[in-house]
């Protein structure tokens, strides 16, 4: 079976993934992005509702269509962010390099160039959701992280079967 491309959801995918790179770039602490925190953070921006509990969106968990009729949630399509973030480094919005045999990623100028020229409420959106991601992230370890985001796609999928 051939996977269908869908380029905007490609765009969405590379707009994340460049706003997470620079709120890690911007945070106080030091964080290492590394691919795997790459699709942990990205739950929080796809999933803002389940993770940050509806209070950081002001919005009902069936005013986001994506989020409310996500079949998946956790585990993502691995596959998907090695070909945009392998597009983005292609391009020159991100640099990777080797350090402690971690491969890790960084926002190159040119991507936070192009960060700056998107303006539209998506965008918006996503950097002030990315600020209270790095708020609750800075807190703890990736397994600390991944299990946080096993129990509440949890809970989310036990109300969602509630209020069907």
């Amino acid at each position: 079976m051939v996977k269908k491309f869908l380029f905007d959801d490609y765009v969405n995918d590379a707009v994340r993934i460049l706003i997470i790179a620079n709120a890690v770039k911007n945070s106080k602490k030091a964080i290492k992005l590394t691919e795997y925190r790459i699709r942990l953070y990205d739950y929080y921006l796809r999933f803002p509702h389940t993770m940050f509990n509806g209070i950081a969106t002001g919005e009902d968990l069936r005013d986001n269509f994506d989020e409310y009729y996500a079949f998946f949630h956790w585990k993502p399509d691995i596959v998907k962010y090695n070909q945009s973030i392998n597009f983005m480094i292609a391009k020159g919005l991100l640099h990777k390099s080797l350090e402690d045999n971690d491969v890790l990623y960084e926002i190159a100028g040119k991507g936070i160039e192009a960060l700056g020229k998107f303006d539209s409420m998506y965008k918006q959106r996503l950097v002030s959701l990315s600020a209270l991601m790095i708020k609750e992230v800075s807190k703890h370890s990736d397994s600390k992280i991944d299990e946080e985001i096993k129990r509440k796609s949890n809970i989310l999928a036990r109300k969602s079967e509630v209020l069907q």
